[in-house]
C-alpha cells in the first residue's frame, strides 16, 4: 500500500498583502482585492507600461539588489512554510530522507537582464552600481540547490520547468517521492518574478490584457503577469503523525499530460488537460462525483478559458455544471511557476475554511463559457475535495487533487 502524502506547512508571498501572513492573504483574496495595476517594466526600460501584479520594491530590504529578488522570495516563502510546519530539518538525523522540488519558468531571469543592461540596455539610476557575477545564479537549478544547501537536504533535489504547469508538476513529483518511499519529507514549491523579458514576449504574442483580467467573461482580452513564491511542506502520513503535526489536507492525486498540439496555443478541445484531470482522479482512486471545487488555470485569454471550460465538460459531463470554478489570477495575475502552487494553496484553504474565492471582473457571460463560476463575490461551501489545474506553453497540462485529511 502506498504512503499517504499530507500537507503540514504553507508559506506564500504574492503581491496581495505580500509579507503579512497566510490569513491576511486569504482574507484579502476572498474579499476580491485586485492588485493588478498599470506599471513600468520592473527592470529594463521598454518604453511603455502594462497591467501587472508586482510586489513593490519598498517591501524588500534596502540592501537587496533587484536581481536577487527571486532568491529572496524563495528563501522567505520557504522559511514561512518551515515555521508553519514546526519542522527543524537542520537538526534531523534523517536529512537524506528530505528533499525539495522547485518549479520555475524563468528562474533568476533578472541576472540575465543585468547582463543585457550592462551591454547597452538602459539601467534605472538606482541600479547603476558595480556588480560581481559568477554565472552560477543564471541557472534554473540554482534556486533549488541553494535552498537545499541552506536546509542541508540530502534527499532528492529537483528543478522543474514545464512552462506554466511547473508549480503543479513540482507538487506532483514531490508527492511521488514520498509515495514510493524515497523520502519522508519533501518541500515543494514554485517561484517566478516579473521581468521585462517576459512582458515583452507576452506582448508580442498579443496575450496581455489592456486593463483588467476577466477570466471566463465574454469580454476577456488577455492575462496580466504577476510574481510570487509559494511552498508546501509534504510529509508521509507516518512521519507527520509520529511528530503530531497539524495537517492541512492530503495531496491525493496528480497527473501530467501533453496536448502534443502547438508551441503556444492550447488544443482547442482541451485534449491534454482532460487527460490530466482524468489521470489525477485515477491516481487518487476517486470518483468524479466527489469533487467540490476547481481552481482553474483561468488566465483570462480567449483561448485558454474556452479550452478549460471544454476540458471540464469533457471529463465531468453534466456534473460539470454543479462544480464551483474560480480563477484567482483575476486578482493575482499569472506568476508562471509560482501560480500552480499558489492555486494549490487556495484549494487547501478552501477545504480548511469552507470558502471559495471569487473570480472578479466578471460582468458578461460568454455563451460558451457556461459553468458555475464563482463570480465577483466569494461563497461559503463545504469543500472536501478540491482540484487545481494548470496549462502551459508547449501543451503542458497538469492537475492535482487535495482532500480533507
Amino acid at each position: 500500500m502506498r504512503e499517504r502524502v499530507l500537507v503540514t506547512g504553507i508559506g506564500i508571498i504574492t503581491p496581495l498583502r505580500p509579507f503579512a501572513g497566510l490569513d491576511s492573504f486569504w482574507n484579502a483574496l476572498c474579499a476580491g482585492e485586485d492588485v493588478i495595476t498599470v506599471k513600468d517594466p520592473p527592470f529594463l526600460d521598454l518604453g511603455r507600461k502594462w497591467p501587472m501584479a508586482a510586489i513593490e520594491r519598498s517591501a524588500f530590504p534596502d540592501e537587496m539588489r533587484t536581481e536577487e529578488k527571486a532568491g529572496f522570495l524563495a528563501e522567505e516563502a520557504l522559511r514561512r512554510a518551515m515555521h508553519d510546519s514546526g519542522l527543524d530539518i537542520k537538526s534531523s538525523l534523517n536529512r537524506n530522507r528530505a528533499g525539495i522540488v522547485v518549479g520555475t519558468v524563468l528562474g533568476n531571469i533578472l541576472y540575465k537582464e543585468v547582463t543585457m543592461a550592462e551591454n547597452g540596455f538602459v539601467l534605472p539610476d538606482n541600479e547603476k552600481k558595480n556588480r560581481h557575477r559568477d554565472g552560477y545564479n543564471d541557472s534554473l537549478s540554482s534556486l533549488a540547490s541553494g535552498l537545499a544547501d541552506k536546509y542541508r537536504l540530502s534527499g532528492p533535489v529537483i528543478t522543474v520547468s514545464t512552462a506554466c504547469a511547473s508549480g503543479t508538476d513540482a507538487l506532483g513529483i514531490a508527492a511521488g517521492k514520498i509515495r514510493t518511499g524515497q523520502a519522508d519529507i519533501m518541500i515543494a514549491g514554485g517561484i517566478d518574478v516579473l521581468s521585462s523579458f517576459a512582458l515583452a514576449g507576452f506582448h508580442s504574442l498579443q496575450a496581455l490584457t489592456h486593463d483588467r483580467v476577466r477570466p471566463f467573461d465574454r469580454n476577456r482580452d488577455g492575462l496580466a503577469l504577476g510574481e510570487g513564491a509559494a511552498f508546501l511542506i509534504l510529509e508521509s502520513d507516518k512521519h507527520a503523525r509520529s511528530r503530531g503535526s497539524r495537517v492541512y489536507a492530503g495531496l491525493s492525486g496528480y497527473a501530467s499530460r501533453a496536448d502534443a498540439n502547438h508551441l503556444t496555443g492550447p488544443h482547442r478541445e482541451g485534449r491534454g488537460l482532460s487527460a490530466a484531470i482524468r489521470g489525477a482522479f485515477l491516481d487518487a482512486e476517486m470518483d468524479f462525483s466527489e469533487l467540490d471545487y476547481i481552481n482553474a488555470h483561468g488566465t483570462g485569454t480567449p483561448y485558454n478559458d474556452l479550452m478549460e471550460t471544454r476540458a471540464i465538460k469533457n471529463v465531468f459531463g453534466d456534473m460539470a455544471y454543479r462544480i464551483p470554478v474560480s480563477s484567482t489570477k483575476s486578482m493575482l495575475g499569472h506568476s508562471f511557476g509560482a501560480a500552480g502552487v499558489i492555486e494549490a494553496i487556495c484549494c487547501i484553504l478552501a477545504i480548511r475554511t469552507g470558502v471559495i474565492p471569487p473570480t472578479i471582473n466578471f460582468h458578461e457571460r460568454d455563451a460558451e463559457c457556461d459553468l458555475d463560476y464563482t463570480v465577483n463575490v466569494a461563497k461559503e461551501k463545504k469543500v472536501g475535495i478540491a482540484m487545481s489545474q494548470s496549462a502551459g506553453f508547449g501543451g503542458q497540462n497538469s492537475a492535482v487533487l487535495f482532500a480533507q485529511a
